[in-house]
């Protein structure tokens, strides 16, 4: 039986606990910073995308998902708690609520097209580089992707 939708905030949840790793517990966790944001394609909001923030240096991946607003929060430890003070490669990919069938079943030639370039799927060539501060107030970001 192929499964045609999937609840995309288990997704996320399920990549942010595996990224997360096994850890000693809320003691051991590192110290983040709330941090939100809104994404933008040619000006409009952007629903179903999970951005992602790889640290530069080092640190952990604080990642989220736009809301049908375009707007994000993101998340390290747990739900919302933002990301740790640091500087961050950015990638934002579209997340479709139906997933296409696997090859060699009916239905596998159907691709979910993007609502936004490619590129930016991958920190390595979506150009966003965006730095979390110490300061809440300044970690407000406005992601605007162009073609």
């Amino acid at each position: 039986m192929a499964f045609r939708t999937l609840d995309r905030s288990c997704v996320l949840l399920g990549i942010a606990v595996f990224l997360t790793g096994c850890g000693g517990g809320a003691s051991d966790a590192p110290k983040t910073v709330p941090a939100k944001g809104v994404v933008t394609y040619k000006g409009q909001p952007v629903p179903k995308l999970s951005v992602g923030f790889t640290p530069i240096a080092e640190g952990k991946l604080a990642s989220g998902a736009t809301d049908a607003a375009g707007k994000f929060a993101l998340t390290t430890n747990k739900p919302g708690d933002g990301a740790m003070v640091g500087t961050y490669k950015v990638a934002v990919s579209f997340v479709p609520d139906e997933i296409p069938e696997m090859p060699g079943f009916p239905g596998s030639e159907k691709k979910v097209e993007s609502p936004i370039p490619v590129k930016y799927a991958d920190a390595a060539t979506s150009g966003l580089t965006f730095t979390v501060d110490k300061d809440a107030a300044k970690n407000d970001f406005k992601i605007e992707l162009t073609d």
